[in-house]
């Protein structure tokens, strides 16, 4: 998969036997890879940068399962040494490639006022439009996108960024607006806490890189006396990447929050705070806390424990109901002091 783990090899401590002189190799992707990833080192999850299938890098250094490599870019870091290969494919390309000039000049404006598809952001990346040009251009887009398993499974494969599928997924398209005079709009703060746990136990071969893992809200979450997330609400997280147990190491989840639904049934993006309950460790990519579960072979990838996971509204959002559900008491008053306690412990 793409999304890999340097922790793979733990390399610390022992010998780092040089290459006698630079070897020139390219990289080499798996069958549904569109590109392949640069860490900053061996020991850590820490991605550098993802270079593109075939591209030629100069071998400068040899430790376990990774090569140290230099771009054309002037880029040094390391590589799992399975991704590379001594022979030259037929499209091997330089990461300094100079882009078209007629798709320079396309993308260089703003692109044409429309509404955004899973199609719209390949076409993008294909005319290598910057990750983040096209960040910006979904949060000031319509968005229409298909975010099931196998859509995001071929935008990775054509090498679409995980900032990119990170914000397709938190850019749920907003409710219609409702001619009821009488619609309640209640904006949740961005930062809210939302407490969830896992709705069941997750066995490792249900797990995949962008697996839905279905959690639960334990706890109302109010603002201002009316509830916008009941308990017992369904709320969604995301497999982000995974690695097997092998040769006596344990397997490893790294997972995220994607959303909680409201009272109304829409969707209300989250994501995992930094800081968790019970020191729960947790990670950042791309700007989202992820956390890091470690399993056995033969036990399960992911088990409930009566453990719960602070999640947090990402940003100020309105939520529209009606009065009926406005007035709908609270169980507890707001329950964010209760949320902010946990996360203390």
């Amino acid at each position: 998969m793409n999304l890999r783990f340097a922790a793979v090899a733990l390399l610390v401590g022992t010998a780092v036997p040089a290459y006698a002189g630079t070897t020139t190799v390219y990289t080499q992707c798996g069958a549904h890879d569109g590109y392949i990833l640069m860490y900053r080192s061996t020991e850590k999850f820490d991605e550098m940068a993802k270079l593109r299938c075939g591209e030629k890098v100069e071998v400068v250094n040899h430790a376990g399962d990774f090569l140290q490599v230099s771009t054309a870019a002037g880029k040094t870091g390391w590589l799992l040494e399975s991704d590379t290969s001594t022979d030259a494919p037929a499209d091997a390309v330089a990461s300094d490639a100079v882009l078209p000039e007629a798709a320079t000049r396309h993308y260089a404006g703003e692109v044409p006022a429309m509404t955004l598809t899973n199609r719209s952001i390949l076409d993008l990346h294909h005319a290598h439009v910057s990750s983040d040009a096209i960040v910006t251009k979904i949060r000031f887009s319509e968005c229409a996108f298909n975010t099931s398993d196998d859509s995001l499974h071929e935008l990775k494969a054509a090498g679409v960024s995980d900032k990119v599928i990170l914000t397709m997924l938190e850019s749920a398209k907003p409710p219609a607006p409702s001619n009821d005079v009488h619609e309640v709009k209640v904006v949740v703060p961005g930062g809210t806490p939302v407490v969830v746990s896992l709705s069941r136990e997750v066995a490792a071969y249900e797990l995949h890189e962008g697996a839905v893992v279905n959690m639960t809200v334990m706890q109302d979450v109010a603002v201002n006396g009316v509830v916008v997330i009941s308990r017992g609400a369904a709320a969604r997280a995301r497999v982000m990447a995974m690695r097997k147990p092998a040769l006596g190491k344990t397997g490893e989840v790294a997972w995220f929050m994607q959303d909680a639904s409201t009272v109304t049934g829409d969707p209300l993006p989250v994501a995992f705070a930094s800081k968790q309950p019970n020191q729960i460790p947790t990670g950042k990519f791309e700007g989202y806390a992820f956390l890091l579960s470690q399993y056995r072979k033969g036990a399960p990838a992911l088990v409930p424990n009566d453990r719960t996971f602070i999640a947090v509204v990402n940003a100020d959002t309105v939520v529209r109901m009606s009065q009926s559900l406005a007035h709908k008491p609270s169980a507890a008053s707001s329950d964010k002091a209760t949320a902010l306690n946990l996360m203390d412990r």
